[in-house]
């Protein structure tokens, strides 16, 4: 399995035993089930010279979490209770990626590290979501 891959499977491993996460996707779903949910995807990578014989890569990934709102954002309590769910997931989250930097010793992970985006909100077919936006960058050396 190529590392982009591979690392993404591990990453929605990990996430999968977030407790405060009801479901994980490795797409960007339409109209999810199940919240707070969180997305997987790819979204970049860098490589570098490292040594004659090794390359630096630096793999990036986008965790998209949502914590559903409604239809109506108007209603205080479904946006209180949002807010809460969103801000437990991501610590949540955060703690999971921090708490294993090799993710389960993956030979091709030298280290993760994850940092918060900017938090909005997201509109989808059933109504509105809060969001959050976690950056996981996987820094890993390939033998060339």
């Amino acid at each position: 399995m190529h590392a982009i891959k591979a690392i993404k499977t591990e990453i929605i491993k990990k996430l999968t035993d977030v407790s405060t996460l009801n479901r994980v996707y490795s797409y960007e779903r339409i109209n999810p089930e199940g919240f707070p949910c969180a997305f997987v995807t790819f979204a970049s990578n860098e490589n570098e010279f490292f040594t004659n014989a090794e390359n630096k890569r630096v793999y990036g990934y986008r965790v998209l979490l949502l914590a559903q709102i409604g239809q109506n954002r108007s209603s205080a309590d479904r946006v209180q209770a949002a807010e809460e769910a969103i801000e437990e997931a991501v610590a949540d989250v955060l703690d999971a990626l921090d708490s294993d930097i090799t993710l389960g010793d993956n030979s091709q992970v030298v280290f993760v590290e994850a940092s918060i985006g900017e938090p909005g909100y997201v509109e989808y077919e059933g109504g509105w979501a809060r969001s959050a936006e976690i950056t996981v960058r996987v820094h890993s050396i390939y033998v060339v």
